[in-house]
């Protein structure tokens, strides 16, 4: 079953927007089912401020903040860009991901057995998505914490479907003894809706939307890319969170995060140093992350390492929840910045090895767009995009990212 479904009918020019932990990034992609990558024809990163935050609250503003700016540099820059490029595309589609700690993605699966063969029917598929739905708004009415964040549904997506314990993809009018469905249900910010849903009103109105969490398109690109590998662990490391998904059988099982990035492993080491902490982040973006220890002092860098280990015990916390009784995959993929993969491939493996009884297989997933995709493009119109979240979100949407199901609120 194919998460994706390329249509070979025409170009579709769309708005990208990655609302990461710390920035919001935007874009404006050109997808020719032609070609097998998408052409970026404008694109801009707003930081918010880096600086010390105190709470999620006053983070999540920053980030509106920079949503809003990158909105009206869309309107000038962008338009610009796109009428210099061509005077015939229209932007048609809007396409916004949303990384945690921003969004939830939670997976429910359903399945029913009988001793006597029955028949698939679309109700009965119906009936059990319902169960699912309620199941999962259910838990999130339960939990306190998640009831003060003010979260609402941004999409559901019929993961898998399984009759007989084979993948199908067209089960209606089929009979089984055994039916297992799997959807996952992406859940954001109320203030981050509405600051989306303003801008699509005000700069594109008319555009089909698509609004899902980052972690999907993680698991989509790598499902794509990596397509024999069926049980693996996702990691999106982004400026001030790090998100753990379980792939288990092709279908992603399980998501899980802690509030800490790499800029806050930046914070830490300007407090301890008293470097800038614009300097200090720009250590961890060098292929030799651990350079500057030669300029500090031992005290200094003791202390430093003690951060780098505590970032540690927080991964393998996190692979420890994996919401079932079985060990993460042995396979990881993992996403971050292109400069900082260095870093965090290293810091997730020595968190994997704590919960592995075998040696990790790291994989850096804009490694494998750039070497699958870019590298047999033979167009020279293109280029391989040095931000890593633009890679991923571009790549997605030009494949379209049709998730099975696909609905979006």
């Amino acid at each position: 079953m194919s998460l994706f479904g390329r249509s070979q009918e025409s170009k579709r020019c769309g708005a990208v927007i990655d609302i990461g932990s710390g920035s919001v990034l935007i874009s404006i992609v050109l997808s020719d089912p032609k070609l097998e990558t998408p052409n970026i024809i404008w694109s801009h990163r707003e930081h918010a401020p880096l600086k010390n935050i105190d709470s999620l609250e006053q983070s999540s503003k920053a980030v509106i903040t920079a949503l809003f700016n990158v909105s009206m540099l869309l309107d000038s820059e962008g338009r610009k860009a796109l009428r210099e490029f061509s005077q015939h595309l229209k932007i048609t589609e809007l396409q916004c991901s949303i990384s945690s700690p921003w969004s939830y993605t939670v997976t429910k699966t359903i399945n029913y057995k009988d001793d006597q063969e029955f028949e698939i029917t679309k109700s009965l598929i119906n009936e059990f998505n319902e169960t699912i739905a309620t199941n999962v708004e259910s838990d999130f009415a339960e939990n306190n914490q998640l009831k003060k964040l003010n979260l609402a549904t941004i999409s559901k997506i019929n993961m898998d479907l399984s009759a007989n314990g084979y993948h199908v993809s067209n089960p209606e009018g089929g009979k089984a003894t055994e039916l297992t469905i799997s959807q996952s249900h992406c859940v954001a910010q109320q203030t981050l809706i509405s600051a989306i849903d303003e801008l699509q009103e005000k700069l594109l109105p008319g555009a089909e939307t698509k609004k899902l969490s980052f972690i999907l398109i993680l698991f989509a690109v790598t499902r794509e890319l990596m397509n024999k590998t069926y049980d693996l662990c996702l990691v999106d490391v982004t400026y001030e969170s790090t998100e753990v998904g379980v792939v288990r059988d092709g279908v992603l099982t399980y998501c899980t995060h802690t509030p800490f990035g790499s800029y806050s492993i930046a914070r830490e080491i300007a407090e301890i140093t008293s470097a800038p902490l614009s300097e200090c982040f720009g250590y961890l973006h060098t292929e030799k992350p651990y350079q500057f220890f030669d300029y500090i002092t031992q005290k200094q860098k003791s202390e430093v390492e003690l951060v780098f280990e505590a970032y540690v015990e927080r991964i393998s916390d996190l692979f420890n929840e994996t919401g079932d009784s079985l060990s993460i995959p042995n396979q990881i993929a993992v996403h971050s910045d292109l400069r900082s993969e260095s870093l965090f491939i290293d810091l997730i493996s020595k968190a994997a090895n704590k919960n592995l009884k075998s040696e990790p297989k790291v994989t850096s997933i804009s490694k494998e767009i750039i070497s699958q995709t870019y590298k047999k493009q033979t167009t020279s119109t293109n280029f391989i995009p040095e931000d890593t979240a633009l890679m991923l979100s571009a790549q997605f949407f030009h494949t379209e990212g049709n998730l099975l199901e696909f609905r979006h609120f």
